[in-house]
């Protein structure tokens, strides 16, 4: 009987396949393949070092204006957070998300920071150059103010004032794109990721060198285009929340940094990259392009200038990628060295 069955067994084998290992071996190999990775994912000195200076750096931004921090070492700290972070963290497909988080916390700060000293800021203030320029490509008058006499209907908030503000505050959109291409089309992620990264680089500049106000701030604040061009965005928000029109609150962040379009950057940098993931996607990604630049026109939030050199911006990079492609290689091929 006992050489029955070890002659039919290798007829088993063949038929059936290999007897699977039992569960308790099957766990202990799991925990040994586990030790074996965490051995080999030890952090280096730097790490450590970065890992332990990295919550007072960040308190110390939050707490720049308590503090009287000078904008010059706010501005390196932050604009150290996205190699710190890039530099702390495994080479995992979660450090991806990590890096960008960094990076746009850092963009929000650098954007945030030249009005933290309004008075100086406003003595450098722009707000006719757009105007003259706009005006020339709208035949004689801004198309800010065109869209809003042929399309508002003050004191009214219409369908198409709540349709605009819900595509201006969809600028999170990109980002969201970005993520679905890690998750579903990750060879294309690196040169995507790169590229939006690089559109923020080049808008935030502007910032500093050409303070400039929006449509709505020209028109409401200066008198500029017969105070016609108003804040829609401002209006929809108080009729959704039943507040008088009249109630004007101080938002967060720069009111002085019309020039360029950073929404329209941003969102031109992500159609192009996806339009190399599929024609159908790039379609989409265009569409929105569209719509959001004449939602930040037609709510008096940008200039149509703007948006022309938020284009530029997205068209420069693109031109000029493969001439920075093999430097960007080596910076992120230095890290990793770095980070392991």
């Amino acid at each position: 009987m006992a050489c029955t069955l070890f002659q039919r067994r290798p007829e088993a084998h063949r038929i059936y396949g290999p007897v699977p290992p039992h569960t308790l071996v099957r766990l202990t190999k799991r925990a040994r393949r586990g030790r074996v990775r965490r051995r080999g994912r030890s952090m280096t000195p730097l790490q450590w070092v970065l890992g332990a200076t990295a919550a007072p750096a960040v308190g110390l931004v939050l707490a720049r204006r308590r503090l009287r921090v000078p904008p010059v070492v706010t501005l390196a700290l932050v604009s150290a957070a996205p190699v710190g972070v890039a530099v702390a963290t495994p080479r995992r497909r979660w450090r991806y998300a990590a890096i960008g988080a960094a990076y746009m916390w850092s963009f929000v700060i650098t954007w945030a920071l030249p009005y933290e000293n309004p008075e100086k800021l406003r003595r450098r203030l722009q707000i006719d150059y757009e105007i003259r320029l706009d005006s020339l490509i709208g035949l004689g008058i801004p198309p800010s103010q065109r869209l809003q006499r042929a399309l508002r209907d003050p004191p009214r908030v219409t369908a198409l004032d709540k349709i605009v503000v819900l595509i201006y505050g969809s600028w999170f959109l990109p980002h969201g794109v970005l993520a679905w291409v890690l998750l579903r089309h990750d060879r294309f992620f690196p040169r995507a990721a790169t590229r939006l990264a690089m559109a923020y680089h080049l808008t935030t500049p502007f910032y500093y060198l050409v303070p400039t106000a929006p449509p709505w701030w020209a028109s409401e604040e200066a008198g500029r285009m017969d105070g016609e061009v108003e804040r829609v965005r401002r209006h929809v928000v108080n009729s959704l929340r039943r507040r008088p029109r009249q109630v004007h609150d101080s938002d967060p962040g720069n009111p002085w940094g019309s020039m360029p379009s950073d929404h329209i950057a941003s969102a031109a940098m992500t159609a192009m990259g996806l339009a190399e993931v599929g024609p159908v996607y790039g379609v989409l990604g265009w569409t929105y392009v569209a719509l959001a630049s004449f939602a930040v026109v037609y709510m008096g939030e940008h200039y149509v200038t703007d948006v022309l050199v938020g284009l530029a911006i997205a068209a420069g990079i693109q031109r000029w990628e493969a001439q920075t492609t093999p430097l960007v290689r080596r910076i992120a091929e230095t890290l990793d060295r770095v980070s392991t």
